[in-house]
């Protein structure tokens, strides 16, 4: 489940969508703990400050959980 909601964010930023709208639509909604949850909003801040091509490179290799 941590794997498709990491993509699903990458995804997102990768759409244009910042923290906020990555929060409402992906990682509240999930059914998580709050410490899951603040692991994904780490992933999104981070990736926000990534080229866009190395999330495409992410996104093509098995993510680590």
């Amino acid at each position: 489940m941590i794997e498709d909601l990491q993509r699903h964010i990458a995804q997102a930023v990768l759409g244009g969508a910042d923290l906020d709208e990555i929060q409402d639509m992906i990682i509240d909604p999930a059914p998580l703990d709050e410490e899951e949850k603040a692991v994904l909003w780490l992933y999104a801040d981070v990736l926000e400050g990534r080229p866009r091509g190395r999330i495409l490179a992410e996104l093509r290799v098995p993510m680590l959980v």
